[in-house]
């Protein structure tokens, strides 16, 4: 951090002359007299002086007191003169006292109020003026900006003049104007558009460094730095933010597992960063457990404004069965065919409002036994307001902050469709960074195992969702699986109102590389049932976390209230 440094106050010391009486430097001093104190006391002068009665006179050790005096800060001049008294020196400190403080001024403040700056000021009017405790106080005044972010202040002038007049002239440094570096690809104005101050606003650390984690939040960079420079004008300074570029383009093929559906052959193309204007672009189709067809596109600054537009389109069939117990009633397919389109709009860095229109039409192929009498099929429209409030430290892997969200969804009425309802979701979530073993017995390995813990994150998740009606199967909630309550079968508790918490907490083993203890609870109820915390079903477990280009790949080994475990492998945290 560059700090543009506070000038320094010069002020007149006066003549420091040593008048001597003799020029015989041999003899002892005899007498230590003060005169032309009227407000200082004489004990408080007297002791700054290293000088004692019975010392031999020294020319040297006595203009060292003459410099302590003066350095209390309360006078204009100080004189020594010497005197022949009792076969030796007496030495008298001639000080000349600063004039009284009849008025404080203060200009060129705009951020600090003069108010606050008088309260942490230890100068008054009607007191005698100090240069020292005048120090301290332009010290604390600095510090008082500071606080706030404003590290480019310049105390510019200070005077005291000979009517009483103590002049403070404050001047809050601005940003001259701001300069990019490193981004080959990615637009000027992509990176501009997230830092919240503009030249000719007074530069403030706190809102650059939140800028800073705006930008690697976007996920098209390696590193986000900055450094300061002076600017042209005085008291400007220039910033300069360094970028180190990622790729934001994946193009793959090939074959992969999920848990939860299963082997999948799959061709994807996203780009983060199309054109390097920011839009993102994905088309993707899998095959195998989970046949998907999907395609989406999303402009997050529409017309140059903090308004996001997006759309998507899919066809997805994925295979289910109807079990009782372990014995399997019937297999089918079920199709989700449909579009999205998305609008958001950021109120600031933390909040955001969003709308999403949807149309989809579910049906399903048999292909054994007899499909559960509670399926429904259908086309269903709806539109989803939502509110969100984010205040994470970093998107990817969090280690602070807070995100939750609300949104509602209401399909049919003038939206029509073949089905009518509501429902209400809500989603809280916190990150806690833990320091449990801060003070542990360096032993070898012990050590670093408690030093990993202490680097942990304590992940809390609540999500509960209800609706006004008996939903369509295919809308109900769904509560079990890798992504809700780990221990069970995807989906083995639905309804029309649902609970669910998660507790994990992750920690480094190595680089790249994270251990994860959760602990999980949930339950979905029939809208005819009432909400029983008592009813909520436990799962628990272990996972690791492995940092990849796709995102960390997670391993998690979740068992259930009978002690029956379940393994789920997928991409990304649970939460």
């Amino acid at each position: 951090i560059l700090i543009l440094g506070v000038l320094t106050l010069v002020f007149f010391l006066g003549s420091l002359s040593l008048v001597q009486a003799q020029t015989n430097n041999q003899g002892k001093i005899t007498a230590i007299v003060v005169q032309g104190n009227d407000n200082i006391s004489k004990d408080l002068i007297i002791s700054q002086i290293a000088s004692n009665l019975g010392d031999v006179f020294s020319k040297e050790s006595i203009e060292k007191d003459m410099k302590a005096v003066f350095d209390l800060g309360y006078f204009k001049d100080v004189k020594i003169k010497l005197e022949s008294f009792r076969d030796g020196y007496k030495v008298v400190f001639e000080v000349v006292e600063n004039l009284n403080i009849k008025e404080i001024s203060i200009e060129g403040n705009t951020v600090v109020s003069k108010e606050e700056m008088r309260e942490v000021m230890v100068l008054r009017e009607g007191q005698i003026f100090s240069r020292k405790i005048l120090k301290n106080d332009l010290d604390r005044i600095s510090q008082l900006y500071k606080d706030r972010g404003y590290l480019v202040i310049n105390i510019k002038e200070v005077n005291f003049d000979e009517e009483g007049k103590l002049w403070i002239n404050i001047s809050e440094g601005r940003l001259e104007r701001i300069a990019i570096e490193g981004n080959d690809k990615t637009k000027e104005k992509v990176i501009i558009r997230e830092i919240n101050i503009e030249p000719g606003d007074l530069f403030n650390f706190e809102t650059v460094k939140k800028s800073l984690q705006k930008i690697y939040n976007l996920g098209y960079f390696e590193d986000v730095s900055m450094k300061l420079e002076p600017g042209n004008e005085e008291d400007t300074i220039v910033l300069v933010v360094k970028v180190i570029e990622k790729n934001t383009g994946k193009f793959g093929i090939g074959a992969g597992y999920n848990s939860q559906e299963g082997l999948m052959g799959f061709t994807s193309y996203e780009e983060n960063n199309l054109f390097g204007s920011g839009e993102k672009v994905q088309a993707k189709i899998e095959i195998g457990g989970r046949t998907t067809y999907q395609l989406s596109f999303l402009e997050p600054w529409l017309g140059g404004t903090p308004t996001s537009f997006g759309f998507e389109a899919y066809d997805t069939i994925k295979n289910k069965k109807d079990k009782e117990g372990k014995v399997i009633l019937a297999e089918y397919d079920e199709e989700r065919l449909g579009g999205k389109l998305i609008l958001g709009r950021k109120l600031s860095d933390s909040f955001k409002l969003g709308l999403e229109l949807k149309s989809e039409r579910v049906t399903y192929d048999l292909i054994s036994g007899t499909l559960p009498e509670d399926t429904n099929v259908g086309l269903t429209n709806s539109l989803s307001p939502t509110f969100s409030y984010d205040t994470r430290d970093d998107v990817f892997e969090p280690t602070s902050g807070w995100y939750h969200s609300f949104s509602l969804e209401k399909a049919g009425g003038f939206l029509e469709g073949d089905y009518d309802f509501t429902k209400y979701n809500l989603t809280l979530r916190a990150y806690i960074s833990t320091k449990f073993f801060e003070d542990v017995v360096d032993i070898g390995s012990v050590k670093k195992i408690t030093d990993n813990l202490s680097k942990g994150v304590l992940a809390l998740r609540a999500m509960g969702g209800l609706a006004d009606t008996d939903l369509p199967s295919f809308a109900e909630y769904q509560v079990g699986g890798m992504n809700t309550l780990r221990g069970y079968d995807f989906g083995e508790f639905s309804g029309d109102k649902s609970l669910v918490f998660n507790v994990e907490y992750r920690f480094p083993l190595a680089e790249n590389f994270q251990a994860v203890i959760f602990a999980d609870w949930g339950q979905a109820w029939d809208i005819e049932q009432s909400i029983n915390l008592e009813d909520l079903k436990f799962g628990r477990g272990v996972g690791v976390r492995f940092d990849t280009p796709l995102g960390p790949i997670r391993l998690d080994y979740g068992i259930n209230e009978e002690g029956e475990g379940k393994t789920y492998f997928s991409i990304g945290h649970t939460f």
